[in-house]
């Protein structure tokens, strides 16, 4: 097992399959203990399981996440025999695999369909019952749930599941606004969190005709998730942290678009509160998406009021 964990910690062609080879070992050995005598034996076993599923995934193909998917199963059959309230360990593991089942789902079929939905929703379940109190982790994995959560929602489209998502992702974000402005992985479940929000928004507005009413709802929410999300990443990159550009550019998009369609007065302190290199960095001004995002916006402004 540690074999394994080390291997797929490399970065180099084989590792992985090296790693799934260890896992397969493991597996066979604990198969043999006395399973039945000891839920610490069940637990060990269901890891392997579960680290196998993870080494299916860095392979990657549809066999491999299908196979990786059946890991998942075959784990969560022994995690559900263990007396979750005695070992904190054990509902973390069982969340885990639920929300590790969902993402594989995704993975395979590509699609939000129900049964992602269901998979992050028995995580929930696991996490918030009294037995995973004593999780120490507990409420950034139930953040990172509802992040998932929200995306898979967002994704689908319909008037329940935007409701859903709306909720979901404001979930994963009140979980993690003590942490994010000096965690790095806590600000990525925020951030991906107002990005679920957004592309939940945007869906909103499109259907809305901007001129039916002086400003529909969903603006000062979307506004307000554009620009929190925004200034968190201009804070860490202010610490030298890049990692969140992708967000930013697509967060970007969207503000300036709902900024210039029903808060015009607003869009031109945006661009420069975003364009500012003393805010953020100077890397970050100029990153070809963010100036590219600049640039869309000023193209569409022009063409507006031609």
């Amino acid at each position: 097992m540690k074999r394994g964990i080390a291997l797929m910690e490399e970065d180099r062609p084989g590792a992985a399959s090296e790693a799934l080879a260890c896992f397969d070992q493991a597996l066979d050995l604990r198969s043999g203990l006395p399973l039945d005598d000891s839920p610490v034996l069940r637990y060990g076993l269901a890891a392997c399981w579960l680290n196998r599923a993870d080494a299916l995934m860095k392979l990657g193909g549809a066999p491999q996440v299908a196979e990786a998917i059946r890991s998942c199963d075959e784990a969560t059959v022994l995690l559900r025999t263990l007396p979750l309230g005695e070992d904190p360990r054990f509902p973390r593991r069982l969340a885990m695999a639920h929300h590790n089942r969902g993402l594989f789902l995704q993975a395979l079929d590509g699609r939000p369909g129900s049964d992602v939905v269901a998979a992050f929703d028995q995580a929930l379940t696991v996490l918030q019952h009294q037995d995973a109190a004593g999780i120490a982790d507990r409420q950034y994995l139930l953040a990172v749930v509802w992040m998932n959560l929200a995306g898979v929602l967002a994704a689908q489209g319909t008037s329940e599941s935007e409701s859903r998502a709306l909720a979901a992702a404001m979930q994963a974000i009140g979980l993690v606004a003590d942490a994010e402005a000096e965690d790095p992985a806590a600000a990525e479940v925020g951030l991906k969190a107002r990005h679920a929000l957004c592309r939940t928004f945007a869906g909103r507005l499109s259907s809305a005709q901007a001129g039916e009413q002086a400003m529909p709802d969903d603006v000062h929410e979307a506004t307000d998730a554009v620009d929190d999300g925004l200034a968190l990443i201009r804070r860490w990159e202010q610490k030298g942290v890049a990692r969140f550009r992708m967000l930013a550019s697509d967060l970007f998009r969207f503000g300036s678009r709902v900024y210039l369609i029903y808060q015009p007065q607003f869009l031109q302190e945006f661009l420069d509160e975003n364009l500012d290199p003393e805010a953020s960095s100077a890397a970050y001004v100029q990153d070809e998406d963010i100036r590219a995002a600049a640039q869309e916006i000023v193209d569409l402004h022009n063409r507006l009021h031609a």
